[in-house]
């Protein structure tokens, strides 16, 4: 019996940053892509800086 094993991508991948590793993939970056473009996404520097970023800004943005 095959278990469906749920893969999830960063929501960046779509439309990455310069700063993210899928961004430009190389020797350097090709692990952390692995481990952080895909279902460790939430566990990201760059991801979790994003997501802080843009929270704040629709706090800031509600609140003018």
């Amino acid at each position: 019996m095959l278990i469906p094993i749920k893969n999830k991508l960063c929501p960046l991948v779509k439309n990455p940053l310069v700063e993210c590793y899928c961004f430009d993939l190389n020797s350097k970056t090709i692990t952390p892509a692995i481990k952080y473009c895909g279902n460790n996404y939430a566990s990201c520097d760059i991801y979790i800086s994003e997501a802080s970023d843009k929270k704040h800004h629709a706090r800031t943005s509600r609140n003018k």
